[in-house]
């Protein structure tokens, strides 16, 4: 009798298996398109009595996951989130500067406006040429004013972006802190916690998007979430918490670090980390939204800088020629505004090398750097052309800098004369001065102004910077609307058909400039040279050559992720017809296991009835 029961014993136990069993299946099927959902598995282990087999129990439900095969998968996601990021806002960039000569583009705009320029100097007395140039001057300004805004609302929207990846970080790791918790006490009451891993799995790779992570197993259920560089996100039961303010309103004046806010992370130590500094974040969508933000919004805005103040400078400048003097030159500074320049040439060695001296009225600003003008060797140095002491102040500079030079103060400006002719030489010199009135200032023309004011730009450094959002201010001048013969009047004796001044313009718009290195459009440390039509040009593909790239990143990237997904899916995810087939196992086992049932009560009412 005891051996029939324990033969029953076994045979329920195999029921009851077989019946788990079952229901696994119907559950690991009912989830076959859930997602995030991972492939469970029951484990069985034999059971014994009195060191004899009687029967069989499960054990745990498994998940069939690929731990390496995750982790990879994780750490390209982010990668590919960082790239898509990255590719969607450049592309908008490219559309905001434009297609090499569509109607639209800035370099359009340039040679539309060089075009009057070339009518007016061929028929200087038409009023219906001078017209044109107006108006092809304005629909420059405003193309520049648009772009201007445009990347301004990117650079915001990329703000707003972080903001909103830092909400959903948050929810992240608190949905994480959660199911850990919950997680843990499972397992402490020896219950199933798959599906809680499932979940906590799908808030991990959530995050994945928005931050490289790696995790780490602290056994018993519970994990450690940090950064790619090592810093916590989660662990000990307790998530960091990530705050960001957003910026309002986004100027060309607004940067990080400095007016703009970082990522601060705060862990359960209490200690603060700005996640933007020092390559704290390495990869995911809120690291692409910040360079977006802080590196290549303000790179495009420069680009749209250099670009007005160009235009202004190159129209509204006239250049007055030094005066030899004994060992040196005389520099005109009659009527030089804040940021005009004035350059020398001299030689040392029998090399030849330039001197720019700026006129600067903000002692804040001084020393300045040699980086501040177009010219990458160049040695500039800062002054107030219109202090007492200029002079005295130039040949403490001059001494600064190593120079074998002096200066003294003229009835027009500064002599700047060497110290030691047999090292230093002097030889030629030259003032940019802007013009500020439409006549009686030589042909230079302050055709573009500085906002509503009507402020000329001459590039002044003193307080913020003018070349700052310029692109943004940049407008035709109100009073040359007002009156569209100084096109062509540049004196009181001037005739309207006189083509000096029109020439003039035409001429500089097509000479050949140098623009700042921080355009990134010749690389990080040397100046653009070419054309305001070329530069635009330049511009242009600039901007397209880095959404191609972008794309092609992004592209590579998404390739990367879809082969990895479908391994992990493979290996992780629900197969229906391997469920079939267990299923049919699991139906054989049962009506096995039933018929055993059967017999044991056979023969047990047959033992009964002896």
């Amino acid at each position: 009798m005891s051996t029939l029961n324990s033969a029953l014993s076994s045979a329920l136990s195999g029921l009851r298996t077989t019946q788990a069993g079952l229901e696994l299946v119907s559950t690991n099927v009912a989830n076959a398109t859930t997602a995030g959902y991972v492939r469970k598995t029951l484990t069985t282990t034999e059971t014994t009595a009195g060191g004899e087999s009687n029967g069989v129990k499960t054990a745990e439900i498994t998940r069939q996951i690929d731990i390496y095969l995750q982790r990879q998968l994780r750490t390209e996601t982010s990668g590919a989130a960082y790239a898509s990021t990255k590719s969607k806002y450049l592309d908008t960039l490219q559309t905001t500067f434009g297609t090499p000569g569509s109607a639209l583009s800035l370099d359009t705009a340039v040679s539309n406006f060089q075009t009057s320029l070339d009518a007016l100097a061929a028929s200087p007395d038409d009023g219906s040429a001078r017209s044109a140039v107006l108006a092809q001057a304005q629909v420059m300004a405003q193309t520049l004013n648009s772009t201007s805004s445009a990347v301004q609302s990117l650079r915001s929207d990329a703000d707003n972006g972080i903001a909103s990846s830092v909400d959903s970080a948050n929810q992240a790791l608190k949905t994480i802190e959660s199911l850990s918790k919950q997680i843990v006490q499972a397992k402490i009451k020896g219950s199933s916690a798959s599906g809680l891993e499932d979940m906590r799995d799908q808030a991990i790779d959530t995050l994945s998007q928005l931050i490289d992570l790696r995790v780490e197993d602290r056994g018993s259920g519970d994990i450690a979430i940090k950064t790619g560089s090592g810093l916590s996100l989660y662990d000990g039961g307790k998530a960091s918490e990530l705050s960001f303010t957003a910026a309002t309103p986004m100027t060309p004046s607004t940067t990080y670090p400095g007016t703009l806010s970082g990522v601060m992370l705060t862990r359960g130590d209490g200690a603060p980390t700005d996640l933007l500094k020092s390559s704290n974040l390495r990869s995911g969508s809120i690291k692409a939204l910040a360079e977006i933000r802080d590196q290549t919004g303000p790179q495009a805005q420069r680009q749209l800088d250099e670009m007005a103040a160009n235009l202004a400078q190159t129209l509204g400048t006239k250049t007055v020629p030094a005066a030899t003097v004994a060992g040196g030159v005389d520099l005109s500074t009659q009527g030089a505004q804040p940021g005009d320049q004035l350059n020398a040439t001299y030689t040392v060695g029998g090399v030849t090398k330039t001197l720019t001296i700026v006129n600067v009225g903000d002692p804040s600003k001084l020393p300045l750097s040699d980086k501040v003008t177009a010219d990458p060797n160049d040695t500039v140095i800062g002054v107030d052309f219109s202090a007492p002491d200029a002079a005295a102040q130039l040949t403490t500079a001059l001494s600064g800098k190593g120079l074998s030079m002096t200066a003294a103060a003229t009835a027009t400006g500064f002599a700047l004369t060497t110290t030691d002719a047999t090292t230093t030489a002097v030889t030629a010199g030259q003032s940019a001065i802007t013009a500020t009135a439409l006549s009686g200032d030589g042909l230079a023309l302050p055709m573009f102004v500085d906002g509503d004011a009507g402020q000329v730009y001459s590039g002044s450094l003193d307080g913020s910077s003018q070349i700052t959002g310029f692109a943004g201010r940049i407008q035709v001048n109100g009073a040359l609307l007002d009156d569209p013969t100084a096109l062509t009047s540049y004196a009181t004796d001037t005739t309207a058909a006189d083509e000096a001044r029109p020439t003039f313009l035409r001429d500089a718009l097509k000479a050949q400039r140098s623009f700042g290195s921080d355009t990134g459009l010749s690389g990080t440390s040397s100046s653009y040279k070419g054309s305001l039509v070329q530069y635009a040009a330049a511009a242009i593909n600039f901007q397209a050559a880095a959404s191609s790239t972008a794309a092609g990143v992004a592209d590579g990237q998404s390739l990367v992720v879809s082969t990895l997904s479908d391994r992990f899916t493979a290996t992780s995810g629900v197969d229906v017809d391997d469920e079939m087939t267990n299923l049919i196992t699991l139906q054989t086992a049962y009506s096995a296991n039933a018929r055993v049932i059967t017999a044991v009560k056979d023969m047990m009412d047959m033992l009964l009835r002896i």
